[in-house]
């Protein structure tokens, strides 16, 4: 078999329908045998009443991204992955406005994060409702801060409000970074960043890796003026049985 894919857990219990994430594709044959890969793996999402895939793929792995819209895969989503590492920079020291946050930010976390990710993939689709992709990015934050999808969560506090959070995973990842739309401009999301490198410290990890959209432009540069240099460019594309 030319292809893998396993069902995504956590998007399937936030849409509510079988969700599959494909894991590869074998690009190394002509357009025409890729074309039947593809087709061999739809058949096989369809015979195990899957409702929707998706597949990050190297932005310029043409002949994969070519044979999936063929197949109707939709464009969804372009991505920019940036690493450090963080022997190469000097390390900040903690801002007094800066904390790990506790569960009881639960709430204020979820209400920040309703809307916030408006150029995500998630929100980017048309098949996938307001709703769900509030609910796809609450539920995220939620497990993160209950150390399912993060071993840590930094929060930036002003008042008794949260205005900004990041969330870190010992294997070097920052998946989420998130700053309330009323505090941007102010340099939050660089401090936040300044200060998760400080925590990897802490745990000895020395290569992190960040990624954003590209399109959003301010992130880029938020990441790039911390350190961050781009390492890769993905697509995200999916398949979805009834469109």
């Amino acid at each position: 078999m030319k292809y893998s894919w396993k069902i995504d857990n956590f998007d399937s219990e936030v849409f509510g329908f079988k969700v599959a994430k494909v894991e590869t594709i074998d690009s190394e044959d002509s357009p025409e045998i890729i074309d039947k890969i593809v087709g061999d793996l739809i058949m096989d999402l369809n015979k195990e009443r899957v409702g929707y895939a998706t597949y990050r793929v190297k932005f310029n792995d043409f002949p994969i991204i070519q044979a999936l819209q063929r197949s109707g895969f939709v464009l969804v989503d372009g991505l920019i992955s940036l690493g450090i590492n963080i022997s190469e920079v000097s390390i900040a020291e903690s801002v007094g406005e800066i904390r790990e946050a506790t569960r009881s930010d639960l709430d204020k976390l979820k209400q920040m994060t309703s809307g916030l990710y408006l150029k995500s993939r998630v929100s980017n689709d048309p098949l996938i409702s307001k709703e769900r992709a509030d609910k796809f990015y609450t539920k995220w934050i939620e497990n993160s801060l209950l150390g399912e999808a993060a071993d840590s969560v930094l929060v930036w506090e002003e008042s008794d409000k949260i205005l900004g959070y990041l969330t870190l995973q010992k294997k070097g990842q920052i998946p989420l970074v998130g700053v309330a739309p009323q505090a941007r401009g102010k340099g939050i999301a660089k401090k936040l960043i300044k200060a998760s490198l400080r925590k990897f410290g802490e745990w000895k990890v020395e290569d992190i890796t960040i990624e954003t959209q590209m399109g959003n432009i301010a992130a880029l540069r938020a990441y790039q003026d911390c350190g961050f240099k781009v390492v890769n460019s993905f697509l995200t594309l999916r398949w979805a049985k009834d469109d």
